[in-house]
């Protein structure tokens, strides 16, 4: 059944010749009813499904009929036009993608022009996702082995505005390669805490200030980590819009700072934003029990006289505390 959008294809004349029009047509719709099964024979990784021997270029049977030679000079024009593309099936393999007409021109118009290895190195970095690729990553991925090319294409494809680079606060200042519409990971680029790479310590700094200062607002009541989120965006001190995981990291400096508790003890079970904490009372007395213990730092033992225990003035004075 041929689909509406598509204009219907005569019947194609095996003997005598074929006309590679209405070959192109009849591709587009078999791709079209099928869109992840015509294929190249090169599945061979994958599970197929029942129907697959009819859905494939060697098995169906509308394209069985076909010249080889003739078919496969469809598809690569249609591939040309954007018509079709070549992609990864999710199982293994590759297989040939529908694309409509108003698809292929928008993929013309941004991609026209460019030589093979270039969509190549493109694919690569879409299929990336915001997880990004390296130089390295793209030369073996790509099996462009001569690192100039891919340098050259790099160079390309960013003044095309098709990709930008980025620095992960995991490498340095090593570049990484992204789709230009998308936007790395918050776990490669360290989120708001980090511009260029580089830690922000005067945001981390003021944000712990606010988020102190809304514990000791507090005082014993306490409150969540969704509170202080509200709490420091209210204060529009600072210029960005922090999540409600990177205020958890916060206030759990907080917490390792001693300067807040946990107001539920295992809360690890509780979403980012439910988690409890308020300010944690100073103690009453120096816990600093070393420097105040007899003999420690004795200014008679110091002096090289030997002290024993029941000679010292101060020992009786100090276990009365």
């Amino acid at each position: 059944r041929i689909m509406a959008d598509e204009p219907p294809a005569k019947k194609v004349k095996v003997e005598g010749g074929s006309d590679l029009k209405n070959v192109e047509a009849l591709l587009l719709a078999e791709c079209k009813k099928h869109p992840q099964w015509i294929a190249p024979q090169d599945q061979t990784s994958m599970a197929p499904p029942k129907d697959y021997a009819e859905n494939t270029l060697d098995g169906n049977k509308v394209l069985e009929p076909i010249d080889k030679g003739l078919l496969g000079q469809a598809v690569q024009n249609l591939l040309k036009k954007s018509r079709l593309q070549l992609v990864n099936h999710p199982k293994g393999g590759r297989f040939l993608r529908y694309v409509s007409e108003e698809q292929a021109q928008q993929q013309v118009e941004r991609f026209g022009g460019l030589s093979t290895n270039e969509l190549l190195v493109y694919q690569k970095i879409e299929e990336a996702k915001t997880k990004g690729l390296f130089h390295r990553d793209l030369k073996s991925r790509t099996g462009i082995t001569n690192p100039n090319t891919i340098r050259t294409i790099i160079e390309k494809l960013m003044k095309r505005k098709l990709i930008k680079d980025f620095t992960s606060v995991h490498t340095g200042k090593k570049k990484m390669y992204i789709l230009a519409e998308l936007e790395p990971s918050a776990e490669l680029t360290g989120g708001n805490w980090y511009t260029a790479g580089e830690l922000d310590m005067d945001l981390v700094e003021t944000s712990s200030k606010l988020a102190l200062h809304f514990f000791k607002s507090r005082g014993r009541k306490g409150g969540s980590v969704s509170e202080v989120r509200d709490f420091i965006k209210a204060k529009g001190v600072i210029n960005c819009d922090l999540t409600v995981e990177e205020v958890l990291q916060l206030v759990e400096t907080l917490l390792y700072d001693s300067k807040i508790e946990r107001l539920v003890i295992d809360d690890s079970q509780l979403p980012a934003g439910e988690r409890t904490f308020r300010l944690l009372n100073p103690p009453s007395v120096s816990l600093d029990h070393f420097s105040s213990i007899p003999s420690a730092l004795c200014p008679f033992a110091l002096g090289g006289y030997p002290v024993q225990p029941a000679d010292c003035p101060y020992f009786e004075y100090w276990l009365g505390l």
